[in-house]
């Protein structure tokens, strides 16, 4: 595994900043209710097959995401770390390589801020092991997050 310590790190973080048209109850509830999880989650062109969570501090996911054609499954998963109802949550995240062994992990701490009827999301993902990997990660969340605000503006 090649680190980019070179890398500014904040070059290798991940931040996004979102406001959903939703009350911030609904926006937490979509992150933690499995059930509405696989509705939303997953960059365009790939679904939620697999999903599951023990959603309490030390309690792990697990979930897969598969192209629409089938033709790729990608397992990924992590341990919560911080959950405070309707205010935060902070996790890990990490791939499933080949052969089950798990990629570079990094912590997600997704925060949502009462703005009445709506809500203001501040997602940090890192630190990633390069600025590239960082980067690449941006499209697939922004698309989640596109879905995530169909979603509960639908609920």
């Amino acid at each position: 595994m090649h680190v980019d310590l070179a890398a500014d790190p904040g070059e290798r973080v991940l931040t996004i900043t979102r406001l959903f048209d939703a009350p911030r109850a609904t926006v937490f509830d979509a992150f933690v209710d499995a059930s509405q999880i696989a509705k939303w989650m997953g960059p365009r062109g790939l679904s939620m097959t697999h999903y599951q969570a023990d959603v309490r501090p030390g309690g792990t996911w697990r979930g897969c995401l598969r192209t629409i054609d089938g033709s790729r499954e990608l397992w990924h998963g992590g341990v919560y770390r911080e959950i405070v109802p309707d205010e935060r949550l902070v996790f890990t995240f990490a791939w499933e390589l080949e052969g089950g062994a798990l990629g570079p992990e990094t912590l997600i701490t997704i925060t949502f801020e009462d703005r009445g009827r709506q809500t203001l999301m501040r997602f940090r993902q890192g630190v990633f092991d390069t600025a590239a990997n960082c980067a690449r990660h941006r499209p697939g969340w922004e698309s989640e997050f596109d879905q995530l605000a169909d979603y509960v503006t639908r609920h």
